[in-house]
Order: structure tokens, then C-alpha cells, then sequence
């Protein structure tokens, strides 16, 4: 018996060795494969000492605009946040095998999802822009699709982990469809449900930003101007007020996870 446990363990350190190795050597071909010139970063980075002293100062007088465009990209993440969970919560149920009426449903949902997650949500937001042209419509509507991947995706997976006795249960009442999300799964799922919702607000706030940089309206937008005419005070001023603004935010989901368990 002791001799068996000996070799189970050998071979999950065999194993366990061979994974770390595996990953050193992709990790080697990758950096071979990129031919990243080292040598001429850090000779760029030693003499970049001159750049970061611009960026030690801040401007104030663009506070005002600093402070509305802020606004907005905090608005139109959290109308991207609401209208996103609103779909998501919809295609969830229908899109979650033990809760979808339809199996064909479920699979459409899924695969559409799927296609949704696969692209990178700035390339969403691109697609949207060269559609619907500048402004804050096309940078809502650019966040609610990633958020719609996102929160769908999420809500599926702790809608499929519910126990199916409750289902079942509610199915043998004689319940309806809709009774059963309501009466039955709705209680136990409002926490998470709330938890993933209040998770993608942080990753709303800081892609509105990007966004911005697209043409979408925001803060982003002033900061690609601030870039484009080398005002270094004024970048360094926004990003200040970028990294305050997700400090919060990230403190703020933090304690309301909290609450929320």
C-alpha cells in the first residue's frame, strides 16, 4: 500500500515538474519567436528620465472638463451596466440548459455568447463607432455588447449550478416557466447574480475610458487630445483623476460584494 502511495505521489511530481518545464520552454519560444530588442529598450528607458519629469506635473485648469467628460464615461458605463444586465439576465434563463424551454435555445445562446466573448470588446467598440459614428450612443451601445457576453455567460453558469431538485420540484407543482425563475431559482441566484453585476461595472468604467480614446465620447476622448498635442501636464492630470475614480470603484464593489453575500 505504501509502496503504491510512493509511486502515486513520484508521478504527481513527474507531472507537476513537467508542467513548469512545458511552460518555461513556451514561455522561451515565445520570446524567441517575438525577437524583442532588449538592448535598445533599456537604452531608451535609461534616457527616458526627461519625459517622466513633464509627467510629474498636473494642470487644473481644464478641471471642469476633466471632471464633466469624467462623468460621463462613468454614465455611460453604468447605462451599459443596466441595459447589459437587463438583456443578460433574459438570455440567461433561456440560455442555461436546465432552465431554457427549448435545448435549440440554449445552444443558439451559447454559441452567440461564445462569438460575443471571442472578440476583444475594443474591437466591439470599433465596429460600433465606424457604424454609428462619434458620440456617447455608440459608446454605450459599444459597452453593452461585451457587457451583454460577459454577464450572460456568468449569470448561465450559476443558473446551471442550482440544484435540480428545486426544478424539479417546482415542475412537479404543476408551477409555470416563469414561476419556477421567480418563486424557485430567483432567491437563491440574487446574490451572485448582484456579484458578477457589480464585478463588470469596474470592467465598464475602465473600457468607457478606452472607448473614449475611439471617438465615443468620455474622458478618453479628452485625454487622446491631451496626447495628441504632447500636454503633458494635462495627461498626467487626467490619469490621476482616472486612477482615483477606479481606486474608488474598485473599493466600493469590494465592500458592496460584501454586503451582498
Amino acid at each position: 500500500m505504501n509502496a503504491k502511495i510512493a509511486l502515486s505521489r513520484k508521478k504527481e511530481k513527474i507531472a507537476n515538474f513537467s508542467i513548469v518545464l512545458g511552460l518555461i520552454l513556451l514561455f522561451l519560444v515565445s520570446i524567441y519567436s517575438l525577437k524583442l530588442d532588449v538592448a535598445t529598450f533599456v537604452q531608451r528607458f535609461t534616457g527616458a528620465s526627461e519625459i517622466v519629469s513633464k509627467f510629474m506635473r498636473v494642470d487644473f485648469s481644464e478641471l471642469n472638463a476633466i471632471l464633466f467628460e469624467l462623468f460621463t464615461s462613468i454614465c455611460m458605463a453604468i447605462s451599459a451596466l443596466f441595459l447589459g444586465f437587463v438583456f443578460s439576465f433574459i438570455l440567461s434563463f433561456l440560455g442555461a440548459s436546465n432552465t431554457s424551454p427549448f435545448p435549440l435555445f440554449s445552444a443558439i445562446i451559447k454559441g452567440a455568447v461564445g462569438i460575443v466573448r471571442a472578440i476583444p470588446a475594443l474591437v466591439w467598440i470599433l465596429i460600433v463607432v465606424a457604424s454609428l459614428g462619434f458620440g456617447n450612443t455608440s459608446g454605450v451601445v459599444g459597452l453593452v455588447i461585451p457587457t451583454v457576453g460577459y454577464l450572460t455567460k456568468s449569470f448561465i453558469s450559476s443558473i446551471e449550478e442550482q440544484e435540480q431538485a428545486i426544478i424539479e420540484t417546482m415542475r412537479s407543482t404543476g408551477a409555470s416557466w416563469l414561476q419556477m425563475i421567480t418563486e424557485g431559482l430567483l432567491p437563491g441566484l440574487a446574490t451572485s447574480l448582484l456579484s458578477w453585476t457589480s464585478i463588470r461595472l469596474e470592467s465598464n468604467i475602465a473600457e468607457s475610458i478606452s472607448l473614449g480614446m475611439l471617438g465615443a465620447g468620455g474622458i478618453g476622448m479628452l485625454l487622446m487630445r491631451a496626447i495628441k498635442k504632447y500636454d503633458y501636464a494635462t495627461i498626467s492630470t487626467i490619469i490621476l483623476f482616472i486612477f482615483v475614480t477606479m481606486l474608488i470603484v474598485e473599493l466600493s464593489v469590494g465592500k458592496l460584494k460584501k454586503t451582498i453575500r
